[in-house]
C-alpha cells in the first residue's frame, strides 16, 4: 500500500475492512490530511484529535458531525451533539438525567439477565450468531426500555436504525431507503410522544415531555414534540448502533488475542480495564466531523474558515506517539485515557451504560464459549461513513 497515492475516503468498503494501516500513513505521511475532492481535511495523531475535540469555539459541531450531513447545507436535527455552547449545555443536562451512575447501576442485573437468557439456549448446540443472538438485541432492549418503547417494537428499531445508517460503496449519500428508514422513525418516536403527552408513564420520553429548560432570557420554556423525536433519535440510534457495533467488534477482537482472552477467564477482574482497551483498539465511531469558525495553522498548513476537519479518533487509539504496541490488544494495558468516546463538552454521556452492556456482555458470552472460535469467512461488515462494525458473526465452541 506504500507505494500507492494516500487516498481517505471514509465511504470505501476497502477502507471499512481495515482502516489501520491508511490511519498510521496520514499520521506518518500527513499529520493534516486533505482532501480536495471530498472537500475534507482530517487530523490522526492523539494529541491534535484530542485538542480539537476540546476546542469547540473553533471546531464546531453546529453544522453536522459526519461529512455528508455538513456539505448537505440543511440545518441538523434539533439534538445537542449538533450544538455549540450555550444550547449544548442545556439540552445536556435534560438527557445526562437518563445516565446518572446511580440508573446506570440499577440497571446490571437486568442486562445480566436478558444476557444469560439470549446466550443459554446457544450452549447445547455449541454456536451461535453473535450480532442476530446477542449485539442485535441488547442496546436496542435497554434504549427502548428507557424510552417507554413496547419490547416487541425493539426487532423493527433496531432495523429501522440499521437502515439508516447504512451507506452504499463509494458514496456518502443518503440512500432513499436510508430516508423512508429516518421517515418511519420520526412517525414512530411522534406517536410515542402523544401517548404519553396524554398519558404519562415512568419512562424517559414522559420526563423530556415535562421537563422545562431555562432558555438565554432566564425564561423557562418546553421542548417542542420536534425537540424531543431528536432525543429519541438520539439514543435510539446513535446509543444503540455503537454499542452493539462495539460487542460484535469485541467478540472477533478476543477471539483474534486468545491468550489476553485467557486471562479474561482466568482473571474476571481484568474485565472493565479490557473494555477500555477494546475501545481503543476499535472503537465503533471512528470520526468526529468539524467545521472550523476561522483559520487555524496545523503542521505547516493552514486549515480555513469554514472547512470540514474529521477528527478521527479511531487512529488516535493506535498513534504510536500515545500507545505502546498500538496494535495490540492487551487487556490489562495501563490506560490514562483514549479517544473512543470523544472529549470535553461532547464527551459521551452514554459511556457508563455502553461499558456496562459490553462488559457484561461479553463477559457471559466468554463464560459459556471460553474456546470459542469466529468463523472468518462468515464474517459480514456493516458500512457507514463513521460507524464501524460488523453485521454478522458467527461462532462455535
Amino acid at each position: 500500500m506504500t507505494d500507492t497515492a494516500l487516498v481517505y475516503d471514509p465511504s470505501s468498503y476497502q477502507l471499512h475492512e481495515d482502516p489501520f494501516p491508511y490511519y498510521r500513513r496520514m499520521q506518518d505521511e500527513a499529520p493534516l490530511y486533505h482532501n480536495p475532492d471530498l472537500g475534507f481535511w482530517a487530523l490522526t495523531r492523539f494529541d491534535d484529535v484530542l485538542a480539537g475535540l476540546g476546542d469547540w469555539a473553533t471546531f464546531s459541531s453546529a453544522q453536522g458531525t459526519v461529512i455528508e450531513q455538513i456539505q448537505s447545507g440543511s440545518p441538523p436535527p434539533d439534538m445537542m451533539i449538533f450544538h455549540d455552547p450555550p444550547r449544548h449545555e442545556q439540552l445536556r443536562r435534560l438527557v445526562g438525567r437518563a445516565f446518572t451512575p446511580r440508573r446506570v447501576a440499577e440497571l446490571d442485573a437486568k442486562i445480566r439477565s436478558m444476557c444469560v437468557g439470549w446466550l443459554d439456549p446457544l450452549v447445547e448446540s455449541g454456536e451461535g450468531e453473535v450480532v442476530a443472538d446477542l449485539a442485535g438485541k441488547l442496546p436496542m432492549a435497554v434504549i427502548a426500555a428507557l424510552l417507554g418503547a413496547p419490547a416487541e417494537d425493539n426487532h423493527r428499531l433496531k432495523a429501522l436504525s440499521d437502515r439508516l445508517l447504512h451507506r452504499e460503496d463509494g458514496s456518502m449519500a443518503m440512500p432513499d431507503d436510508g430516508r423512508a428508514a429516518g421517515a418511519e422513525l420520526y412517525v414512530y418516536f411522534s406517536e410515542l410522544i402523544a401517548s404519553r403527552r396524554k398519558l404519562p408513564a415512568d419512562d424517559l420520553t414522559t420526563a423530556l415531555t415535562q421537563a422545562e429548560i431555562v432558555g438565554s432570557d432566564g425564561e423557562s420554556e418546553r421542548l417542542t414534540d420536534d425537540e424531543i423525536v431528536a432525543f429519541c433519535l438520539l439514543l435510539g440510534v446513535a446509543g444503540n448502533e455503537t454499542t452493539a457495533k462495539m460487542i460484535a467488534t469485541g467478540t472477533v477482537v478476543l477471539a483474534q488475542f486468545p491468550d489476553e482472552r485467557s486471562r479474561l477467564v482466568d482473571n474476571p477482574a481484568l474485565w472493565p480495564n479490557a473494555v477500555e482497551e477494546l475501545l481503543r483498539f476499535d472503537p465503533p465511531s471512528h470520526y468526529q466531523g468539524r467545521v472550523t469558525t476561522h483559520p487555524i495553522s496545523r503542521h505547516g498548513e493552514e486549515i480555513p474558515e469554514g472547512a470540514i476537519v474529521l477528527l478521527i479518533n479511531g487512529a488516535a487509539n493506535r498513534d504510536h506517539r500515545a500507545f505502546d504496541e498500538p496494535d495490540r490488544f492487551i487487556a490489562d494495558r495501563p490506560i490514562e485515557r483514549h479517544l473512543a468516546f470523544g472529549h470535553s463538552i461532547h464527551f459521551c454521556l452514554g459511556a457508563p451504560l455502553a461499558r456496562l452492556e459490553t462488559r457484561i456482555a461479553l463477559e457471559e458470552l466468554v463464560r459459556r464459549f471460553p474456546l470459542y472460535q469466529v468463523d472468518i469467512e462468515g464474517l459480514e461488515r456493516f458500512h457507514s461513513t463513521n460507524i464501524r462494525g460488523l453485521s454478522k458473526v458467527p461462532f462455535s465452541r
